[in-house]
Parts: C-alpha cells; sequence; structure tokens
C-alpha cells in the first residue's frame, strides 16, 4: 500500500499538474534558492538547515491543515492489514506521504537548476569559494568551469577587435583537469589592452585554486588601472592575493596603447615576454630586472622592471610559460629564443611551432601562451 500510494501521489501531479500548482511551484522555488545559495558558497551546515526547516513546514502544513499524518499514523497503528480499508489506506498515504515524496524531488530538481543556473550565470568570482570547496568531491569540475568563463575566446576577441590580431592558448598537463597556467585579455578603463600570461607553481587542482583567484583578483584591480604602468597592476594583482598556500606565481603582463602603438611589459619570475620585429630580430622584454614572483607578498618589495617599446608594422609580441619554452630545451630559455628566431614574426608560424614542438622531456606541464601583433589603422576618406 506504500508503494501503491506513493504512486498514486506521481500519477495524480502528473495527470492535474494545475491542482497542484501552487504546493509545485512552492517547492521549486524553494529548492531553487536553496540551489543558489548552496553555489554562491553558502555552507553545508546552511543548506541542510534549509532543508529540514522546509520539510518541517510541508509536515506542519499537511497536519494543520488536513491532518494528514495522524491519518497516516492511525492507519499504520489500527487498519493497515484490514482489506476493507485498502483504498482509504492507500489515499491516506497518496495525500501525505507521497505528496511528501513528489514535494521532495520537485525541491530537489529545483536545487539542481538554480545551482546550474548560478554556476552559468553569475559573476565568476561570486563562485571562487564554492568551486574551491568542491574541488576535492568533483576532481576540479567546478574549478575547470570557472576557468573556461573567465578565459572565454570570444570574450578575449571582443577586447582585442579592432586593436591587436590576437592569438591565446592555455591546456593543463592532464586533459579535462583544471590548469595552474592562465591568460586574460581585458580592456582598461582608457582604452588599452591589457594581456596576462601567468603560471602557478605545480600544476592539478592545487595550482588551480591559486590560478582562479589570480583571475579573481584581476577583476578586482581592472577598474583602478587607469595610469598605471604593467609593473604596478602586478603589484596591486599580487596584493589581493593570500599568500597562505606559499604558491609562486610567475607572470608576464602587457599594456598596449593601440593609438601611440606603446607596450609597457611587466614580468615576474621566470614568465617570459619577447618582441619578434618584423625584421626577425628578438628581444626578451623586461629581462634586465623582471621580479620576484607573485602570491607570496614580495613582489612590491623588491627591484622590478616595465619596459615601454613601440610596437611597429609587422612586429609580434610572445609571452609564454615554461611548459612552453621547455619544449625548446628544459629550463633554457635561450632555445626559445632561438625557435622565435627561426620563426619569424608570423603569429600562425609561431603558434603553428609551439604545438608541434615535442613535450619536454621531464614531463608534461600547463602550457600557455599569447600572441599577438597590432592591427594595421585605417584612414576613413
Amino acid at each position: 500500500m506504500i508503494s501503491l500510494g506513493c504512486g498514486g501521489a506521481l500519477v495524480e501531479t502528473a495527470l492535474n499538474p494545475v491542482s497542484k500548482l501552487p504546493e509545485l511551484a512552492g517547492s521549486m522555488a524553494f529548492g531553487s534558492t536553496v540551489g543558489v545559495v548552496s553555489r554562491l558558497g553558502a555552507s553545508g551546515r546552511i543548506v541542510a538547515a534549509a532543508v529540514g526547516t522546509s520539510m518541517t513546514i510541508k509536515f506542519v502544513y499537511d497536519e494543520l491543515s488536513a491532518n494528514r499524518w495522524s491519518k497516516f499514523g492511525g492507519a499504520l497503528k489500527d487498519a493497515w492489514q484490514s482489506a476493507d480499508n485498502m483504498d482509504e489506506n492507500i489515499r491516506t498515504t497518496r495525500e501525505s506521504l507521497g505528496s511528501l515524496l513528489v514535494d521532495t524531488a520537485i525541491g530537489y530538481a529545483g536545487m539542481k537548476v538554480g545551482s546550474l543556473a548560478t554556476s552559468r550565470f553569475a559573476a565568476p568570482e561570486k563562485l571562487l569559494s564554492d568551486a574551491v570547496s568542491r574541488s576535492n568531491r568533483d576532481g576540479g569540475a567546478a574549478l575547470r568551469s570557472l576557468q573556461n568563463r573567465w578565459e572565454d575566446p570570444s570574450a578575449f576577441k571582443r577586447h582585442a577587435e579592432g586593436k591587436v590580431d590576437l592569438i591565446t592558448y592555455s591546456q593543463p598537463a592532464s586533459p579535462g583537469q583544471p590548469r595552474g597556467d592562465l591568460v586574460r585579455v581585458e580592456t582598461t578603463p582608457e582604452g588599452k589592452v591589457l594581456l596576462a600570461a601567468m603560471d602557478v607553481e605545480g600544476h592539478g587542482i592545487k595550482a588551480a585554486k591559486k590560478a582562479v583567484s589570480v583571475h579573481a583578483a584581476i577583476d578586482q584591480v581592472l577598474p583602478l588601472t587607469k595610469n598605471k604602468s604593467a609593473s604596478d597592476i602586478l603589484s596591486m594583482i599580487d596584493g589581493k592575493l593570500s599568500s597562505q598556500d606559499e604558491l609562486s606565481i610567475t607572470a608576464a603582463l602587457m599594456t598596449y596603447n593601440p593609438v601611440t602603438r606603446s607596450l609597457e611589459t611587466a614580468t615576474a619570475s621566470s614568465q617570459f615576454a619577447f618582441v619578434v620585429r618584423a625584421n626577425g630580430k628578438v628581444q626578451q622584454l623586461d629581462a634586465k630586472v623582471g621580479g620576484l614572483g607573485l602570491g607570496t607578498d614580495m613582489y612590491s618589495s623588491f627591484p622590478r622592471g616595465n619596459e615601454v617599446i613601440r610596437l611597429n608594422k609587422g612586429d609580434t609580441a610572445v609571452m609564454a610559460s615554461d611548459g612552453v619554452f621547455d619544449r625548446f630545451g628544459y629550463g633554457n630559455a635561450k632555445g626559445f629564443e632561438t625557435f622565435l628566431k627561426n620563426a619569424g614574426s608570423d603569429p600562425q608560424k609561431i603558434r603553428r611551432g609551439i604545438l608541434s614542438a615535442p613535450p619536454p622531456e621531464n614531463g608534461i606541464d600547463d602550457a600557455s601562451f599569447i600572441i599577438f601583433r597590432p592591427l594595421e589603422r585605417t584612414i576613413d576618406l
């Protein structure tokens, strides 16, 4: 009779959804709300308390409105085995336990809908704590989803459109896993193009946790970057990062002014940046001073460079992590520089050369690069 009563509740809901609409809508709305707050980082205790409160309200409402649970309890105690009361027992079960199960299922569906919608539409920085907390349970899936949103190629294209010809690439050491490397393309308040390629120490979930915090830090400082040098911006990002995990971040950050063609470059630790001139000459940018890595509260405290050059027609700028230049000789940036000299300034030829190079002998690492060159400015007649 339990199964017949619960099954009857499902059938009744399917055949007469309008009559159940207020109750179902309430369950869906409540479940969606719980799903939203859960995805936004609410603790498990809060979610559990919300679910418990919802079920208590359901019990109380059913009892006060029609004595449904009293009748169900009475049926269990007095007349459950009586064939004469079978129809009544089924009806009583349908209106109490069956109704509860239907509402619970709708509420659970609402939680999934709310959670998925939030993960898709909420600002990525709002989802950071949830993605980090989920990482040990979901294998870093939420972290990877955030990284893909922050590193959306279509968004990069919008920021670069009409200013630079852009190629970006970022891949994890293990396919399908979150990555410790990150790339970013944005527009500064004064209309410059900001380009950053960074590499968190190590790889896998631990490095990815730090990488998404770097993305969030970039979001926080971007509105404040007007009239700031590339080195100042790196320092501002560093100031937003926690140093508790002791993970260092190598970084290269450039700002490009499409009007003056001025390119500012600042690097931190062993992230390398180059310009390949149209004549094939290769120059490593910010090579004399550079700076210490980010994420350890030390970048701003020691000397740091900020090189300014002008990009001319046919010049190409390149930033790459060690997962890229190690393909041309482990720990040897000169090998990558030699590759650039041989490849010349054609962005597509550089991209193909990097991707066709064999993995480094010491093992595959996260790999990222940004390649760009200024677009030719046209004059409207």
